[in-house]
């Protein structure tokens, strides 16, 4: 027994709670020293990137001529490289922070050769390849059912203008064997290999000389019978031989595709087979065009445990199409081709130490677009300049937002702010003629804005939505 005060309860209590505090340092203090903080993750490490931004159709109907013609003010020409690049202006940004923009060319460039143009055949000036290259697009696919729309000669010529004028395509060369071969773009040490083939060709067909220009076409099986003097028909398992080949010469293989049925919301079957058989046979991105509408956005995961990505139709990117649409009084789908989408993909080089090097599919985004139209405004005399021009629907948005807020605060007191010595006594006003006419005007704007970005997307999948990047500060 403690003698004295040593004995007391309240010394007891002091000693007990001591020795249980103790306890607990030790406990806390072991398992410090038995999980030591773990070491920084050394792989994978990214050791190169190169970026992609791609769009659809571009089509120089009779209208969009005549917007690119409206749109030039240095020149009296029909048309020139400022007023087709005008055109371009509110998403060229995004081609230009890319290293590789790329649109399907579904058009001949052939003044030498030209039969006219008319519905449904189509020919454009050379300025419209200079515009595509001053945009921030550096690479197209010439391979669809409209490049032999001024014969084959036409096709030639056409060839020729893009290669003169520096512009990259896929989809044809110079002979039957030539035009498998990918084109190769690297940067950072990556080789990223294009190919592009159509799956229709309006009833035109390769020429029987190997040695002359081709496009690489892959006919329906309905097709072939229309089809079948043509030498350079292919079936679908000389495709995946020849994505397999390409694949040897690349890090990663990117694939352009004319196929599909124009207008339909959804791909074909036997397309979604052959897309998922050239993914497995090496390719990693599927970049769709022909419908003129977008269509879903596939994930797909390869045999081989690849991360992959298929674009099936991207719709259009510059046309006349649906130039007479009325949001909430046409049926939605008469405005699908006007539903238009700028996509984004990253090939990125990993460095996983003792394990090697990885060439991996990155940062893919899709940023909802709508094709500006002025028709309906040159048919009620509101104007007479026309203007086609495709245009960030998420952009957009918060300006018409902006524009209208200012305008609402007019019609009201402004609220009491504890920053300002003296309140300003501004009162409020009811909105002019011309002020009520422009509020009406941006809200139907602002609603048929919402309303495809809604319908679009229930297309195409929302999984991958970005916000498009701020616009670059003027100088």
């Amino acid at each position: 027994m403690l003698p004295g005060k040593f004995s007391s309860p309240r010394f007891l209590r002091i000693a007990l709670l001591a020795a249980f505090s103790g306890t607990l340092i030790g406990v806390s203090i072991g398992s410090v020293s038995a999980h030591p903080k773990p070491a920084p993750v050394k792989y994978p490490r990214e050791v190169g990137r190169i970026s992609f931004a791609v769009a659809g159709d571009v089509i120089p109907h009779e209208a969009v001529r005549a917007a690119a013609k409206a749109a030039d003010t240095t020149s009296t020409q029909p048309s020139t490289v400022q007023g087709w690049t005008a055109l371009f202006a509110n998403v060229a940004d995004i081609f230009h922070r890319a290293d590789y923009g790329f649109v399907n060319f579904e058009t001949p460039v052939a003044p030498a050769h030209s039969h006219g143009t008319k519905p449904f055949l189509f020919d454009a000036p050379t300025d419209l390849i200079e515009a595509l290259k001053a945009s921030g697009i550096k690479l197209v696919s010439f391979a669809n059912n409209h490049v032999m729309d001024q014969g084959w000669a036409g096709f030639a010529e056409s060839r020729e203008h893009l290669k003169k004028q520096g512009l990259l395509f896929i989809g044809s060369g110079d002979t039957a064997a030539t035009a498998w071969q990918p084109l190769i773009v690297e940067k950072d040490g990556i080789r990223v290999g294009w190919l592009g083939m159509t799956r229709w060709l309006n009833g035109a067909s390769n020429p029987s000389d190997p040695a002359q220009p081709h496009v690489n076409f892959l006919p329906y099986p309905a097709e072939v019978k229309k089809e079948i003097t043509d030498p350079a028909t292919l079936t679908p398992e000389t495709v995946i031989e020849a994505v397999k080949k390409a694949r040897t010469q690349c890090d990663f293989l990117v694939v352009s595709i004319h196929w599909g049925v124009e207008y339909a919301p959804a791909p074909r079957p036997d397309d979604i087979e052959l897309a998922h058989r050239i993914l497995d046979a090496g390719a990693s991105v599927i970049v769709g065009h022909h419908p003129h509408v977008l269509q879903p956005v596939e994930s797909y995961r390869t045999a081989d445990g690849r991360n992959t990505i298929i674009f099936y139709s991207l719709g259009n990117f510059l046309s006349n199409q649906s130039r007479n649409y009325v949001d909430n009084v046409m049926p939605d789908k008469e405005g699908d081709p006007r539903d238009e989408m700028l996509a984004q993909f990253s090939v990125v080089k990993k460095d996983y130490g003792p394990a090697g090097t990885q060439f991996e599919l990155a940062d893919v985004g899709i940023m909802p677009l709508w094709e500006e139209n002025n028709r309906n405004e040159i048919a009620a005399g509101k104007t007479k300049t026309p203007v086609i021009m495709p245009t960030l629907i998420d952009r957009e948005m918060p300006k018409l937002q902006t524009r209208l807020d200012e305008l609402t605060r007019i019609t009201q007191p402004p609220p009491p702010s504890p920053q300002l010595a003296v309140q300003t006594n501004v009162a409020p006003r009811e909105l002019t003629p011309d002020e009520k006419k422009e509020f009406i005007e941006l809200s139907n704007k602002l609603k048929l804005l919402d309303d495809r970005r809604r319908i679009l997307l229930n297309r195409t999948g929302n999984e991958f939505v970005i916000d498009p990047p701020p616009l670059p500060q003027t100088k």
